[in-house]
């Protein structure tokens, strides 16, 4: 086998870097075209998809200066949209039972309500004959952090289950939909089948 001249070596290796150098420069600047064209998607008021944008342009080169930057815008318009959420179910919400036999429920649950604020929400229960609203559950306002979340305004209960809120521009009602859980780092979701619960506003 004819052994390689030091010099061919030499070339090869010069031509391999310059290949590499040139994807680099183009993954450079795409990286850049993405983090410019988040900047104008999230001016024109399109936070979610801007959202989208600069996690893109992120994961091109997370070490890259404009990965921090983008990093950055997107946890600014996360907050946005989040704090945008709460001030939209502030208030208090009466479950609409959906299901025929809900009046003969064995645990004798004839009522449900939540209770969103700024910093939390609480759900209550009213059981046949008692006389008041019974407080079964207290959480603070956190979202989950799945970076595959649709809307990234979907909240994580203590008990780990994510549950996305919105307001039905037609009716007015609250739905409720259970989203999956959180397992430890990793998130569940369901895509088909999944639980709804309907309230009218209160107050």
């Amino acid at each position: 086998m004819t052994p390689i001249k030091p010099y061919l070596v030499i070339l090869l290796s010069i031509v391999f870097q310059n290949i590499a150098a040139a994807q680099d420069n183009d993954r450079s600047a795409y990286q850049t075209q993405l983090y410019k064209l988040a900047i104008k998607t999230s001016e024109s008021g399109d936070y979610l998809e801007a959202i989208r944008t600069f996690a893109i342009s992120n994961n091109i080169n997370p070490k890259a200066e404009v990965a921090t930057l983008a990093l950055k815008k997107a946890d600014s318009l996360k907050f946005i949209l989040r704090q945008n959420k709460i001030n939209e179910l502030i208030g208090k919400w009466k479950w609409i039972p959906k299901e025929g036999n809900w009046a003969i429920r064995e645990d004798n649950l004839v009522g449900k309500m939540i209770h969103i604020t700024v910093e939390e929400i609480q759900f209550f229960e009213l059981y046949k004959n008692a006389k008041e609203w019974k407080l079964v559950q207290t959480d603070k306002n956190r979202f989950s952090e799945n970076p595959e979340s649709y809307s990234f305004t979907e909240f994580l209960n203590s008990n780990n289950e994510v549950w996305d809120y919105n307001i039905d521009s037609n009716t007015g009602e609250l739905i409720a939909t259970y989203i999956g859980e959180k397992i430890e780092n990793n998130y569940t979701e369901l895509v088909c089948g999944n639980q709804k619960l309907n309230y009218f506003k209160l107050q």
